[in-house]
């Protein structure tokens, strides 16, 4: 626990260079005239630089010396992100510098010069003015400089986030982390099975289709696709005069937006010229074309369209797998109410054996396959406070995270009762519960530290998100990133 906590103090947002502050000399990188300097973004105006000795590579550097001492490699693709995390620390720092001096807050010269000693010391631990004489003046205004503003700095965060000390800062309420601990306690594990509304039966797909089939006639379009209603128009008159034919036009003029590269609409169902010919008379228009004929400009989306009828629209066969898919498709997205309702009465049925016959006994019979969780608490959103729902290794509970449905259903179980079917995702699950324990009474003991830390790193997480999503931030990190840096 000790681990987190230091953690909170030195967060890669919130790290102060305050050991020895001298000038840091960077490497050149790739694609960097001798003039130019990176400039990965601004703060109202302020440019965040990779130049030298700026906050932005004392951050960069300190990251990865970070890195290397717990023995980690320092390659492209982890100075990428010790780059990122030191661009959005020097974010929060422009952000934090500047809602001080809109305060009018200014560091006592007093401070700054008790800490500016530390520079200064002999073998002995004593100020030595030789030393200091000898520190060029350049250097020691440079130090001077910089520790008013990580003092500054210090002083903002201190006041918001505290000490480890317990001074200043924001504080949680033995109340509130009492409330948690009932959250933590009791856990409670579960037998279930799961039923995918993935797995839709052909059969069922193939009655929706006969009961719609008008929705899956397929039609055979191509079509000229362009952005402007003047372009449309030239294509058009061309084709009319016979001075390009259509697939000549389609390779001139269309942005192929919904065709192949020779026109042809790739999605050509019923449902899907509904969705992209939303006005009513284009569709007509399309949909009553013979074969070889051309409609006049239409509107397909954004998109101005001239359409071809290729050949006759064909009739859906629900034996065809290709019919079925587009059937299921199109109910995934329309009529997802409908696979749902099917897989609820699969659960249903379900339960109301297992309440008979026992839930293994039930499971063998449908041949579905029983599976159990590890405890968990009720823990909505699965924070790291609590025992979280083990979606790693129960992939279907992944959509029980955030249902309040779920917690309630699973959290009212008497034991050995079995559940009524739950939508969780895209699964439909019973539960039946296995077990419900105390939680370990040692991280109860721990609770009050665990959430004083965790209230603490949300806060710093509130903080850095208000800044770094200012609208008084310019964002040029990934270009000048990929521009400068990216072999």
């Amino acid at each position: 626990m000790s681990a987190k906590k230091n953690l909170l103090w030195f967060g890669a947002v919130f790290i102060l260079v305050l050991s020895v502050i001298t000038f840091v000399f960077i490497p050149t990188v790739g694609g960097v005239s001798g003039n130019t300097t990176p400039v990965f973004g601004k703060w109202d105006g302020t440019p965040i630089e990779y130049a030298q000795d700026t906050f932005f590579v004392r951050q960069i550097q300190n990251l990865s010396e970070q890195m290397q001492n717990q023995g980690q490699e320092v390659n492209q693709f982890t100075y990428y992100q010790v780059m990122q995390s030191a661009f959005n620390s020097a974010v929060v720092r422009l952000g934090i510098l500047q809602e001080l001096e809109s305060a009018g807050y200014v560091i006592p010269d007093t401070l700054v010069n008790k800490s500016l000693v530390n520079y200064y010391l002999d073998s002995s631990g004593k100020y030595s003015s030789t030393l200091f004489e000898q520190t060029p003046e350049n250097i020691r205004a440079s130090r001077r400089s910089t520790l008013q503003e990580e003092l500054t700095a210090q002083r903002y965060i201190s006041d918001i986030f505290g000490k480890q000390s317990g001074l200043f800062g924001l504080k949680t309420s033995g109340k509130e982390t009492d409330f948690i601990k009932t959250m933590s306690s009791p856990e409670r594990s579960f037998s279930y099975i799961a039923l995918s509304t993935d797995s839709y039966p052909d059969s069922e797909a193939a009655k929706y289709g006969a009961a719609n089939s008008q929705k899956f006639v397929k039609y055979a379009l191509s079509a000229i696709m362009t952005d402007s209603e003047a372009t449309a128009k030239k294509a058009a008159s061309g084709i009319a005069k016979n001075e390009i034919t259509f697939e000549d036009a389609v390779t001139t003029y269309s942005n192929r937006s919904g065709t192949d590269a020779s026109g042809i609409l790739t999605r050509s169902f019923a449902y899907d010229l509904q969705t992209l010919f939303t006005e009513s008379t284009d569709l007509e228009t399309i949909t009553t074309l013979e074969p070889g004929s051309i409609s006049p400009i239409v509107k397909a989306g954004n998109n101005f369209a001239i359409v071809r009828c290729d050949k006759a629209a064909s009739q859906p066969d629900f034996s065809d797998s290709s019919v079925l898919a587009a059937v299921k498709t199109y109910m995934k997205t329309s009529e997802a109410g409908i696979i749902q309702d099917y897989y609820m009465a699969q659960g249903a049925s379900f339960a109301e054996q297992a309440r008979i016959s026992g839930f293994d006994s039930a499971a063998s019979a449908n041949r579905l396959e029983k599976k159990t969780t590890a405890s968990f608490a009720v823990n909505y959103g699965n924070s790291d406070i609590l025992s979280p729902v083990p979606v790693e290794t129960n992939t279907e509970l992944s959509g029980a995270v955030n249902s309040e449905n779920f917690f309630t259903a699973a959290f009212s179980l008497e034991p050995g009762a079995v559940s009524d079917p739950l939508l969780v995702g895209s699964y439909v699950i019973v539960l039946q519960l296995l077990e419900e324990k105390a939680a370990d009474q040692q991280t109860l003991e721990m609770m009050p530290l665990f959430y004083n830390y965790y209230a603490n790193s949300w806060s710093q997480d509130a903080l850095s998100s208000a800044f770094l999503e200012s609208d008084k931030l310019e964002d040029n990190f990934m270009q000048t990133y990929i521009k400068y840096f990216l072999n």
